[in-house]
């Protein structure tokens, strides 16, 4: 996502910062939602939202009954070091650096008639994201007195390729790849419009870490997930000038690490 104009996740708005230890009372409040659904008398399906986790699931014509999931978590950007930029005003030159942000994503996926394929979408966004402006009416944060909230969402949606099932590491991790489209707020100077569409490529990760949860109890269906992100197109090259007085000398570095916990919201399949 873009960040304080410089930094690219998930694809939000320019903004200036996020604060992890602030966003304590958002994790707070997504536990408080959950809650009621610990006494679901389900066990765990096998199946997380954002990738397939298992390949032994019966049968579908098409596309099988869809699952949700509530997935907050920390987003970790620039993780090979950012991009170098020059603020054309006073020449001087810096290295655009790593940023961590609490991020939430709400994510459904779908298996198919195709063995360990499926089908996902998601929204996500960063809700303790700031930016210098508000984009919309264009006063800054200091004409308005406060920080101007970042918090527009982005969506997902794509196709998922099983790489390593769950059953092949004793139910404990399963590993899939993911194609998708990345629709998120605009990042080249050519950009006609205020979202475009950009290919968004990742490999995903769950850890059920929760097994030793008795079966029949809700956490024992919630895991620990990883997605490591790559937006391939669609951000700054070497020469752009985003925003207007700052120059890009080298191209994006868009690779981010994405990491938290995943809540099933829908019940399991017996």
């Amino acid at each position: 996502m873009l960040r304080d104009g410089s930094t690219w996740d998930r694809g939000v708005a320019p903004a200036a910062s996020a604060s992890v230890p602030r966003a304590t009372w958002v994790i707070a409040l997504l536990l408080t939602f959950i809650s009621p659904l610990h006494a679901q008398d389900h066990p765990r399906d096998g199946r997380q939202a954002r990738g397939p986790t298992d390949d032994r699931d019966r049968h579908c014509r098409l596309v099988c009954a869809p699952t949700l999931s509530l997935m907050p978590g920390v987003v970790r950007t620039h993780l090979r070091g950012g991009p170098l930029v020059r603020t054309d005003a006073t020449n001087a030159e810096q290295r655009l650096p790593s940023s961590s942000a609490m991020e939430i994503i709400v994510a459904a996926s779908a298996r198919t008639a195709v063995s360990r394929v499926s089908v996902f979408g998601s929204v996500q966004w960063l809700p303790n994201a700031s930016a210098q402006r508000n984009p919309f009416t264009l006063y800054t944060a200091s004409e308005l007195g406060e920080q101007v909230r970042a918090n527009a969402p982005t969506a997902t949606a794509g196709i998922s390729v099983l790489l390593i099932p769950a059953s092949a590491t004793g139910g404990w991790v399963d590993l899939a790849g993911n194609v998708a489209d990345l629709f998120s707020q605009a990042a080249r100077p050519n950009d006609a419009s205020a979202y475009t569409h950009k290919l968004d490529l990742e490999l995903s990760t769950h850890v059920h870490a929760f097994d030793w949860v008795p079966a029949r109890t809700y956490l024992h269906r919630a895991s620990v997930f990883g997605i490591l992100d790559y937006v391939a197109t669609g951000l700054p090259r070497e020469g752009d000038e985003v925003p207007l007085g700052r120059r890009f000398l080298s191209d994006a570095r868009p690779l981010a690490l994405i990491a938290g916990i995943s809540f099933p919201l829908t019940p399991s399949v017996r």
